[in-house]
């Protein structure tokens, strides 16, 4: 079961305002290329439950999937605080083995770096990303 797995909060990472959106994530040290940065622990969402979502503040934190059953997962840790950027310099993948998210470095990243990734779900996607308008941050 997936409440076997021993996750623990990676020391080497913070969660603190950013001057992209709202809060961020934070190196507090050197991350070297291709270092898992945090393995979160998800809940796969059905398409009732994410639909709920739109009426809480939880809306602008959880995660999309291409996947008709479970289309939304909503993560723990600090995964859902990662902000958005087409030049991201880290990358997720998601384990439904481990029911983890898994953020990994895209590149060297250096300490006091803000951490981002890309919405899109792949590296070096410009297309738009939808954010909708929301007071929360």
């Amino acid at each position: 079961m997936w409440f076997n797995v021993k996750i623990q909060q990676p020391l080497h990472i913070e969660v603190r305002e950013s001057q992209l959106h709202g809060r961020g994530v934070f190196a507090k040290s050197k991350i070297i290329k291709g270092s898992l940065i945090e393995q979160a622990p998800i809940i796969f969402l059905s398409p009732q439950e994410k639909e709920i979502l739109r009426f809480t503040k939880l809306f602008n934190y959880y995660f999309l999937l291409d996947n008709l059953e479970n289309p939304a997962a909503f993560s723990f840790g600090y995964a859902s605080f990662y902000n958005h950027s087409p030049e991201a310099n880290a990358f997720y993948t998601f384990s439904g083995k481990r029911n983890t998210i898994n953020i990994y470095a895209y590149k060297t990243i250096e300490p006091d770096c803000e951490i981002t990734i890309n919405y899109n779900g792949r590296l070096g996607d410009n297309s738009e990303v939808y954010f909708p308008n929301s007071d929360e941050s």
